[in-house]
């Protein structure tokens, strides 16, 4: 029973269906009490069993960096906002708690990544239909005014816009597919459906066309178009990061790096001409790398602690639109080593239980595919201050689940195998210090190259 409500919980978590259909309910704290006795049911089931899917590094690394979200107010002046920094991320923390107390088994993996895969379809499927219908566009179809090439106050965009999305053909709007709840944000939610392309393939059996193309194809071309229709550069940028690892393992990486850069340079071009376009001179990619510059110098002001968690926007009307930027500006290198860390030995464990396990095993296909989930969904974190939001935490608790049924496949619970050692045994420390200096190193750069534009 426990794992049902958990699933039920994940579900309506990321589609949001009294938000659409009955907000008066919303006073009543649903989710909440969901929450409360899918925990209390979970954690009792892993009390008897004694059975937790993440290691004691996970857990150190997560409760430490909750920590240093008070730490970084209280040693910036306010010790009276620690607590509620720390309260503030409760929802993210404990939501890989209660993925670690619930998903133990292979079974439960593929079902848990089956719920969020429905859910977001669904969540897709609505988002659309309020696009081309006009149903529910409110809440899912965010409008902005499109940019435009001068201020001229009398080519302001008309007060009155059409009912239907797909039916404005003024150019005066940007019309950007969302979700409800913590994905009412257009790049929040295309992010998630970046997340879910890959655990489509969960589903995928060799030769049977018919299943693979109404399970797969199908379904993926819905989350596709929604993700289009989010217009956000972010997440077509994560997609491209995920055909890049399905090409890899077709061409190799040197005859795909070469492919994904003509077809880079082809993009950037075709950008250039109209639309939302990628380049650092286009208004708002260069308002978002003057933030990164911000941050760079709260990291030179205070390098250890940072300016205090939530405090960016104290320094710059912008949120750092970078979630790797946004810690260290906000935590400093303490922070960051801790947000670095668990991000690298989620990678690093699954990366080792790809090279251990056989081939064609079950849990090995499932790690490939939380693997590219978490690079493509990284990717999309590299334009979004998403660091302490739900998800990331919901996705890396997913990870660390994978890595955790693998090391109990069989052929892998010999302790004196090197299999058992090489699965079990994540170097991690120093591969954290490497990818922070190699992240700072990239952000620096797109300042310089941002700034050597504009002639700074």
């Amino acid at each position: 029973m426990s794992f049902a409500v958990f699933l039920l919980y994940v579900f309506l978590s990321f589609f949001r269906p009294i938000e659409l259909f009955a907000p008066e309910m919303a006073q009543y704290r649903p989710m909440l009490v969901l929450w409360t006795l899918g925990f209390v049911l979970a954690a009792s089931r892993a009390i008897v069993r004694k059975e937790i899917a993440a290691r004691g590094t996970d857990f150190k690394l997560l409760f430490a960096f909750m920590v240093m979200l008070g730490v970084s107010l209280a040693l910036n002046g306010w010790v009276g906002g620690a607590f509620t920094a720390m309260n503030d991320f409760t929802t993210s923390s404990m939501l890989f708690v209660l993925v670690a107390l619930n998903v133990t088994t292979l079974r439960r993996l593929k079902l848990a990544c089956a719920s969020v895969v429905l859910s977001m379809l669904v969540a897709a499927l609505f988002g659309i239909q309020a696009y081309h219908t006009g149903q529910f566009v409110e809440q899912l179809v965010l409008r902005q005014n499109a940019p435009q090439l001068d201020d001229d106050p009398s080519r302001a965009p008309p007060a009155a816009a059409p009912a239907v999305p797909a039916l404005d053909q003024t150019g005066w709007y940007l019309w950007r597919v969302r979700g409800q709840g913590f994905l009412s944000d257009p790049n929040d939610f295309s992010q998630v459906l970046v997340m879910c392309l890959p655990l489509l393939f969960v589903l995928w059996r060799q030769r049977a066309w018919l299943r693979n193309t109404l399970l797969i194809v199908a379904p993926g071309a819905v989350m596709m178009y929604a993700i289009v229709l989010s217009q956000s550069r972010g997440a077509l940028l994560g997609v491209a990061s995920l055909m890049f690892f399905i090409m890899r393992d077709w061409l190799g990486t040197t005859r795909t790096a070469i492919l994904g850069g003509l077809a880079g340079v082809a993009f950037l071009g075709a950008s250039a001409v109209g639309g939302r376009g990628f380049s650092s001179q286009e208004e708002s990619a260069g308002d978002r790398i003057e933030a990164w510059a911000v941050g760079l110098e709260l990291l030179k002001w205070r390098p250890i602690w940072g300016a205090g968690y939530g405090n960016f926007t104290d320094h710059h009307h912008l949120t750092a639109h970078n979630s790797f930027v946004l810690c260290f500006a906000e935590l400093g290198l303490v922070g960051y080593f801790l947000w670095v860390g668990m991000i690298v030995l989620t990678f690093k464990s699954l990366s080792a239980a790809v090279e251990t396990l056989p081939p064609r095993s079950p849990h090995r296909q499932m790690v490939v595919l939380l693997r590219n989930s978490l690079v493509g969904f990284l990717v999309c974190a590299w334009f979004l201050s998403r660091t302490y939001q739900p998800v990331l935490y919901f996705l890396l608790a997913l990870c660390v689940a994978a890595w955790w049924c693998a090391c109990r496949a069989p052929g892998m619970t010999d302790k004196e195998s090197p299999k058992y050692e090489k699965i079990h045994t994540i170097a991690w420390v120093r591969s954290t210090f490497i990818v922070m200096f190699l992240t700072i190193v990239a952000i620096r750069g797109f300042v310089f190259s941002h700034q050597l534009g504009r002639g700074g």
